[in-house]
């Protein structure tokens, strides 16, 4: 069965707004989850193929700067269809059977993005091509209003070649989020297509700013868990709150972050995935995501 990639953008509708801190643009530093890897800071649709022994994204050691790029691959999977490499800014959920994705949120940002920058290699199968989406909006209590978006489809690049992809703003209003989302495949998705990306940089109407500043760390262990799950970080605040979702997006519950560590007990929660966010003042602080054993 073949995905459209409009399905997705069409999904996009019904973002929730969760802001997060920049992320490495070099894809220098990785996460190794045991059956999987990650570029840290960055999600991709590794997470929910996991659970059948599967990715899409992969670290690559053929690099424009740095050690390592992403290498995002279409894949024929579980014998039913064509999944293509997914990487992102914000939070993904994948409903393996009904092959229905959902994205939320992205990264913290309160400038109009005029431009995404990189660099890339492409290999398509059957004229297929790369692509890259961004976005801005601003939520607005429960509703969201879509400041801009810029859509560009990269073609095959035997050498790594520069790409753009250019923000059509919708209105003049100023943004709270920015996201990325960059896909191995097009409109219709073909096994075998492999996309390598590197080097990404943002341009807004005060300047350029290299995806690479530091996230509020929040670390959970141990990571799949059974019965209790510990998060940590660095620092104190008396108004900060962890609330934690299925991979359906349904609320599972809150619970108070104030010190720097927090044991929670997951032992009534089916066997899963699970994601977690933070927010400090009411407002968005990290995220991240846990697996129930």
């Amino acid at each position: 069965m073949k995905n459209s990639f409009f399905l997705l953008v069409s999904l996009l509708t019904c973002i929730l707004a969760f802001g997060q801190q920049v992320p490495n643009s070099d894809f220098s530093t990785w996460i190794d989850h045991g059956s999987y890897e990650e570029p840290e800071h960055w999600n991709t649709s590794n997470e929910a193929l996991s659970i059948v022994l599967e990715s899409t994204v992969f670290k690559s050691d053929d690099a424009y700067s740095g050690n390592y790029s992403a290498m995002l691959e279409t894949r024929y999977l579980l014998g039913v269809q064509d999944v293509p490499g997914l990487i992102t800014l914000a939070d993904i959920s994948i409903d393996l059977l009904t092959s229905n994705y959902s994205i939320s949120g992205g990264m913290a940002l309160n400038e109009n993005v005029k431009k995404l920058t990189g660099m890339y290699k492409y290999s398509g199968v059957d004229n297929d091509s790369a692509t890259v989406l961004i976005y801005n909006f601003k939520r607005d209590g429960a509703s969201i209003d879509t400041i801009g978006y810029g859509t560009t489809y990269l073609h095959d690049a035997s050498s790594w070649s520069p790409f753009t992809v250019t923000m059509v703003n919708q209105n003049s209003h100023v943004p709270d989020t920015f996201n990325v989302i960059i896909l191995s495949s097009g409109s219709v998705f073909h096994s075998g297509s492999v996309l390598k990306i590197d080097s990404l940089a943002i341009e807004t109407n005060t300047g350029i700013i290299s995806l690479d500043s530091e996230k509020n760390r929040i670390i959970t262990y141990p990571n799949p868990a059974t019965d209790i799950i510990t998060f940590e970080t660095t620092s104190l605040s008396k108004e900060r709150s962890i609330h934690i979702y299925d991979l359906s997006g349904n609320f599972i519950d809150e619970i108070n972050f104030n010190n720097k560590t927090i044991s929670y007990s997951i032992s009534n929660l089916p066997t899963g995935n699970y994601i977690y966010r933070v927010y400090e003042n009411e407002s968005p602080w990290a995220s991240g995501s846990f697996i129930k054993q």
